[in-house]
Order: structure tokens, then C-alpha cells, then sequence
């Protein structure tokens, strides 16, 4: 058996389960102290991987100034998917916000159209529309007032944004594009476990600034509440750690078994493993995201085909 097939599934498991673990993480915490503590332990699991492969390739930071000043830049962009997303998962629902999240799908394809890296075609923009519908239909209709909200209405974008967390989760899926444009533009000459240790350190710095100087104001976005969250739920993180950062190293084992066109359309399959772990659970209405989900899923294959 071809052993990219099982990176492949775990990858999927671990996408699914990321978004469900953390809400459970951060429901009603401080949401700083949630992505310090979930990016951090990504950041050990990172160095605890980088120390192995430095065993057997102690060459693998030759190159390490060639693209470590432009790392800044995905760096903070990182930063702001990761507080946008923890933020949105926090007061948002997962059934609406893991589907909604593949908008970012379609503005990869614009950037990737602009910078050369892929041309107009019809299969990508019909993926831009199965994209754009599925997420049009998402909210399931509103009664106000003691009416339905028509079909037509619901392609007015304000009903859809004003969703709890739905415009943190635009922020979230906008920041992870742009960070995806650097990812490849770097990524001949960056190792990728240590490229990835390195983006994600300005996400713990700025958090851990973020809570020393608020133990210092007397606020509840503080050091107290990171070690609050630290003793209560590290079964939650410890989990969220595996699934969700694991997630990434599955990725990183299956580029060499196949090609990127091939592992993230198959990755949003756990789009419907959120789904479900929403209604189960957080007693989220899901009914109505099965089928805008399968669009979306479907418009992202089409996307990266």
C-alpha cells in the first residue's frame, strides 16, 4: 500500500478535527492565551521534529539567510490568521465558519491568476462559483419578524456577515491566502519544518507581549489566564496539538507521494467531519450546511485542479 495514502488520511482527520478543538479550547477564555498556547505547543511539537531531522541532515539551515528576512512578512500575516480564526471559533459556529473558510480558496486562484503561477480557465471558474454559491447558501433562512428571509435575500452578504465570527473568519481565510503566496513563493529554498517554526514565532511572541502587559494593566488577557487555560484544558491542547499541528506535518510527508492539486482538494473533505462534531458537540443546527459544504468542497477541487 502506498503509504502517501495513509499522510493523506490522517491529514484529513486532523483538518476535520482542528476546528472543533478549538472552540473547545477557547470557549469563554481569553481568546490571546488560546493561540499562545495552541501555536506554542505547535512550536515544541515543530522543534522536537526539526532536532530528529537535524540528526540525519545537519546541513538543512544552510541556507538559512537566503530566506529568513522575508519570513517576517508571512510571519505577521500568520499572526493575524491565527488570533482572526481562534477569535471566530471562540464565538462563532464551526458548521458555519470551517465551509466559510474555503473563500479563501478563490482569492488564492485570483492572487495565483495575478502572479503568474496559474491562467484563466473554465474548471477554476467554475470552482469560483460553486465556491461563491455554497457560501451565499450557508446561513440557513432567518425568520424576522415573523417572516422568511427569501432566497434572493440571502445573497445580500450583511446577512451572512453578520454571523458571529463570520467576519473574523473572512479576516482568518484572507490572512491564510496571502500567507500561501509567500509559503510558495519561499518554499524552494526554505526547509519546510523550519520555515514553519520560524512563521509562527511572531504569533507566540506577539501573544506572550500581548499577556505580560496585561498582568501588568490588571486585565484578564494575562499570564494568569494563559496558566488558568494551560491546567484546566491540556487534554484539549494536547489533542489540538496532535490533530491540528499534526495536521501540517501530514502535509509536508505527503508532497512526496503527490502533488499540492491532489492533497488540498482531498483535505477539505474534513470540512464534513466539522460539520458533524458541530452538531454533536455544540448542538449546532447542521441540516442546512451538508449540501453548501459539499459545494464548497467541490468548488475548492475545481479551484486547484
Amino acid at each position: 500500500m502506498n503509504p502517501g495514502y495513509a499522510f493523506l488520511l490522517a491529514r484529513v482527520i486532523g483538518m476535520g478535527l482542528e476546528r472543533p478543538l478549538v472552540k473547545r479550547l477557547g470557549v469563554e477564555r481569553d481568546s490571546v492565551a488560546s493561540v499562545v498556547l495552541y501555536v506554542g505547543a505547535g512550536e515544541l511539537m515543530f522543534l522536537a521534529v526539526l532536532a530528529w531531522q537535524y540528526m540525519q541532515d545537519p546541513a538543512l539551515a544552510a541556507n538559512l539567510q537566503s530566506w529568513l528576512p522575508l519570513a517576517i512578512i508571512p510571519g505577521l500575516l500568520n499572526a493575524a490568521c491565527f488570533y482572526s480564526f481562534i477569535a471566530a471559533m471562540r464565538v462563532g459556529e464551526v458548521s458555519l465558519l470551517t465551509p466559510l473558510f474555503a473563500s479563501c480558496f478563490v482569492l488564492m486562484y485570483a492572487i495565483d491568476v495575478v502572479a503568474g503561477f496559474a491562467a484563466l480557465a473554465l474548471l477554476p471558474l467554475a470552482g469560483v462559483l460553486l465556491v461563491t454559491l455554497g457560501v451565499a447558501f450557508l446561513s440557513p433562512a432567518q425568520a424576522e419578524a415573523g417572516r422568511r428571509i427569501s432566497v434572493w435575500q440571502r445573497y445580500d452578504p450583511r446577512w451572512l456577515l453578520a454571523q458571529p465570527g463570520a467576519v473574523l473568519m473572512l479576516v482568518n481565510a484572507t490572512a491564510f491566502a496571502l500567507v500561501r503566496f509567500f509559503d510558495k513563493s519561499m518554499a524552494p529554498e526554505a526547509h519546510p519544518v523550519l520555515y514553519a517554526l520560524i512563521v509562527n514565532l511572531p504569533t507566540v511572541l506577539i501573544g506572550l507581549v500581548l499577556l505580560a502587559v496585561g498582568s501588568l494593566r490588571g486585565r484578564a488577557s494575562s499570564m494568569a489566564a494563559l496558566r488558568a487555560l494551560a491546567r484546566e484544558r491540556w487534554r484539549i491542547l494536547l489533542w489540538l496539538t496532535i490533530f491540528g499541528q499534526g495536521a501540517f506535518l501530514m502535509l509536508l510527508y505527503s508532497l512526496d507521494y503527490f502533488p499540492p492539486s491532489v492533497i488540498e482538494p482531498v483535505t477539505q473533505l474534513g470540512v464534513f467531519i466539522a460539520i458533524a462534531l458541530g452538531g454533536l458537540w455544540f448542538g449546532e443546527q447542521t441540516s442546512a450546511r451538508w449540501l453548501p459544504a459539499a459545494m464548497v468542497v467541490a468548488g475548492a477541487g475545481l479551484l486547484l485542479v
